[in-house]
């Protein structure tokens, strides 16, 4: 009996113990609490353009994200992953599930069940338009995490503020951003979080959940490239370092190899997936590190000098089965090279010209002033941050140090990628902070352990020299909040790409010129019978997206790019002169013509600037068109620099069908719209467009069927 007593004693102490009151630490409440205050400062800060702005998705490519996310929840995911769009790239379609990553689609339809499901009365569109901030704040977690596991929770607290209000990741996480990189940057740093937790804590687990992250960005954006060849230079690194372990051998190639595997799981990757040659190379680390695996058991049993023949022996029979299988493989045309534009990314420097990649301004080299526009007080604590990680190497400070320096090489590289470097940026950052406040803190609360000597010369750092350092913390906290709040003001809370703010004597107003022409193309263009044949509306590739989702018409390119001959001949259609674009225009069925002119506000992004990269794409694109109608860009622009900049277009680019569509009314005397009416024109004929001629008649095949409130958008009529 008394056993049974004394048994039933221990159970309920246990339970008690279990339940009673935790004790927490002050430290860890202010900790905990600030975390929480920078996740929801986070979350509020990328919502609160809805308070000032329509709720319309933003940029170009989130629009057929949206449109596959309403896809694969009408029809399911396997129908979506065979979809063939014949809607776009007319006439040959596009294969849907082969030319889009699945995750950020299928991401949204996710949310928008669970939104469902908690009882939420929403859309699958509002839905969509939230999910990058969402994702914008988790990634505050995983970058606190990642500064946690790193060096210390101080580290990780300094990384998420600064990320927090960044303007590389906020631009791509505000609301309506609805595309690759909000979860794609997520899954990247977790990648890298559970990565370094598996190799420090010799953890299986958080090796496996590294691996599915890693797959999971395969899914997801094209910058997985990144993230496999960082954790492969990594690893190299460390050998070199003779920093090699068991523990990274484990982590690294259960990463890899389950990513891998995963990344095949979608047509847009395949099996083929394997065979590039970014994923090739991680792939040779870990051969490369069985070798050495090996090696080290072998030492333990077989005497030196056979060991070196063996060595020897194996390292030039694995060299050469390795050329012979990479010989065979790429002339099987297995092995993928790397493409262009990922080539000019690792190397800027690259002479080649690639216009229709170039044409994208986000795939351009960035300047100084734009990385520190992206990560602005970040980049002066950089140096600082990595020469701590220089003066005390470790499995955690060299990965810190390879992520700093890539990604602020990358950063540099190409505009877009300012995406990588701003988290990089942050983590760096924090350490910096944390490391030259750590002394201090230390001092102030009498906790160094320190000989006579340096006792000596501490005590001549008085509490004055202790504030400055908090001081300067403050105002570099201070400087990124100013920034930040003076950047969202600015770039998103009272502008967007569809409702562009306007300036005026008369005060600011919002012009809706795109949301009236999609309507317009929506309800009079797009309804056609059975058995006819759909619309099809020409336009310059970058409102491809835009007119296929939201005008619902068949286009002939898009923003995938898929098929660069075509968009030359578009260009070349542009280009060309009323009679000669004409008879491409039949060739193709060309219904309308949708232009972005100058508009009545001087609109900078008008097809009239873009008509230079037309041409340029169509010369190196669509050769056989330049020759059958004898274009050439040279009669076209001037691009020598030694004339002046007025001089740019010359006399025939003024017959041109891109220029006559977008001047036509558009007179210097200030009249546009119907003939004889009189409204005020803004004078966009300055700098280059300072010669263009007024436009009054143009060929009687093209007809102005709707043009927009300010003239930004027309649409023609094509008669044959």
């Amino acid at each position: 009996m008394s056993q049974i007593k004394a048994f039933f004693s221990r159970v309920w102490d246990g339970i008690n113990s279990r339940i009673s009151r935790p004790q927490v630490k002050r430290e860890h409440i202010l900790l905990y609490l600030s975390l929480v205050l920078l996740v929801l400062g986070a979350l509020l800060v990328r919502i609160y353009p809805i308070f000032s702005t329509d709720m319309l998705l933003k940029g170009l490519d989130p629009w057929v994200q949206w449109r596959s996310a309403e896809y694969i929840y009408e029809h399911g995911l396997r129908e979506f992953l065979n979809w063939y769009d014949h809607s776009s790239w007319y006439p040959f379609g596009k294969p849907m599930g082969k030319t889009l990553y699945v995750v950020i689609p299928l991401t949204g339809v996710i949310c928008y069940k669970i939104a469902l499901f908690l009882g939420f009365k929403t859309s699958l569109y509002a839905v969509t338009y939230f999910v990058p901030a969402i994702f914008g704040a988790a990634t505050i977690v995983v970058i606190y995490k990642l500064g946690d596991i790193i060096h210390s929770k101080r580290t990780g607290i300094f990384a998420a503020f600064f990320l927090a209000l960044a303007n590389g990741f906020l631009s791509r996480t505000v609301v309506g951003f609805y595309d690759n990189e909000c979860v794609g940057i997520f899954l990247m740093f977790l990648c890298f979080y559970f990565f370094i937790r598996g190799l420090t804590k010799d953890s299986v687990l958080s090796s496996v959940l590294a691996g599915i992250c890693l797959g999971g960005l395969s899914l997801t954006w094209g910058a997985f490239r990144y993230a496999y060849d960082l954790l492969a230079l990594y690893a190299i690194l460390m050998i070199l370092l003779k920093k090699y372990s068991r523990r990274l051998l484990q982590s690294f190639s259960i990463t890899i190899l389950l990513g891998l595997a995963l990344g095949t799981l979608i047509p847009r990757n395949g099996v083929q997936f394997i065979f590039s040659t970014e994923q090739l190379i991680p792939v040779v680390v870990i051969v490369g590190m069985l070798g050495i695996t090996l090696y080290q058991e072998l030492q333990k049993n077989i005497e030196a000098e056979k060991l070196k023949r063996i060595v020897r022996y194996s390292i030039l029979g694995v060299i050469g089965a390795g050329i012979i299988g990479v010989i065979v493989l790429y002339s099987l045309n297995r092995i993928s090279p790397i493409a262009a534009k990922f080539i000019r990314t690792i190397i800027p420097t690259l002479k080649e010209s690639i216009p229709l990649i170039e044409s994208v301004a986000e795939n351009l080299t960035s300047s100084w002033a734009n990385l520190f526009f992206n990560i602005y007080i970040m980049v002066f604590l950089l140096p600082l941050g990595f020469y701590f990680c220089i003066k005390k190497p470790n499995e955690k400070t060299v990965f810190l140090l390879l992520l700093g320096l890539t990604g602020v090489y990358f950063g540099a590289s190409m505009v877009r990628l300012a995406l990588i470097v701003t988290p990089a940026a942050a983590v760096v950052a924090g350490y910096t902070l944390d490391e030259v406040l750590r002394p201090f803190a230390l001092i102030n609360q009498e906790r160094f352990t320190m000989s006579r000597r340096k006792r000596r010369a501490v005590k001549q750092i008085g509490k004055e020299l202790i504030s400055v350092a908090y001081v300067f913390v403050a105002v570099t906290l201070l400087l990124t909040v100013i920034f930040g709040a003076n950047m969202l003001q600015r770039q998103y809370y009272r502008n967007h790409e569809l409702t562009p703010l306007l300036r005026s004597s008369q005060g600011d107003f919002v012009a809706h010129d795109y949301q009236q022409t999609f309507d317009y193309i929506r309800t009079n263009i797009a309804p056609y019978s059975i058995g006819e044949k759909p619309p099809l509306v020409m336009s310059w590739w970058d409102y491809g997206y835009q007119l296929s989702t939201l005008g619902n018409v068949t286009t002939l390119v898009d923003n995938a790019t898929i098929n660069s001959t075509q968009i030359g001949i578009v260009g070349a259609m542009l280009i060309h002169n009323e009679s000669a674009s004409l008879k491409l225009m039949e060739k193709f069925g060309v219904n309308y013509v949708l232009i972005l002119s100058p508009g009545v506000i001087n609109n900078q992004g008008n097809d009239i600037y873009k008509s230079q990269w037309m041409m340029k794409i169509c010369e190196t694109e669509a050769t056989p068109y330049l020759h059958e109608y004898a274009l050439k860009a040279d009669d076209y622009f001037n691009e020598d620099t030694s004339v002046p900049e007025e001089y740019g277009f010359r006399p025939k680019f003024w017959q041109s069908v891109v220029y006559k569509l977008s001047a036509y009314w558009l007179n210097s005397d200030g009249v546009y719209g119907d003939p004889g009416s009189q409204n005020q024109v803004s004078n966009w004929r300055g700098g280059l467009l300072s010669q263009a001629p007024d436009i009054n008649s143009i060929n009687s095949h093209f007809k102005l069927i709707f043009q927009s409130s300010f003239a930004i958008l027309r649409l023609y009529e094509i008669t044959y």
